[in-house]
């Protein structure tokens, strides 16, 4: 199985960014992980909600143009499914059963993630109501990623 991290715009905090390196090297021995890094789209100052509409339309278009008809896409959403850890172990494992060999987890951009993004998702996973950054959210789906990957391989890290 592949596991891409698709986001739009580079990480700009260098601390999230060393962040998410972690991450992908302690899950390469387990599962073939990669961030891809999407061009961002930049709404323009004073531009309102159209303008925002019109940025997330043009990054929502880039992840699917990512994704091909059989890989299994994750939303960050905050009207998704709450999971726990072993929750998410447990899907994760039945993907890898079910044969699924692409798995992309999809965090937006500032301005959150396009509807038709939303209604492609296989899934829509969300960390609760609280609002969380872009950026942090995207070391947090990496690292829940690890700690289910940790539980499926019995690796003393989850508690």
């Amino acid at each position: 199985m592949k596991i891409n991290f698709l986001f739009p715009g580079k990480t700009r905090e260098a601390f999230l960014a060393a962040g998410i390196a972690s991450y992908l090297k302690r899950l390469k021995p387990m599962v073939e992980a990669r961030e891809i890094i999407l061009k961002g789209a930049a709404a323009p100052p004073g531009g309102g909600l159209a303008a925002e509409a019109l940025a997330r339309g043009k990054e929502g278009a880039a992840i699917l143009d990512r994704c091909q008809p059989g890989d299994f896409l994750i939303a960050l959403d905050i009207q998704g499914q709450q999971l726990g850890s072993v929750e998410l172990a447990e899907k994760i494992d039945r993907l890898q059963t079910d044969g699924v060999k692409v798995i992309n987890v999809v965090v937006g951009g500032p301005w959150g993630i396009e509807e038709n993004l939303i209604k492609r998702a296989n899934l829509r996973l969300s960390f609760g109501p609280m609002t969380f950054p872009h950026e942090l959210a995207r070391v947090m789906i990496l690292e829940q990623v690890y700690r289910a990957y940790a539980i499926l391989n019995n690796i003393p890290y989850h508690k």
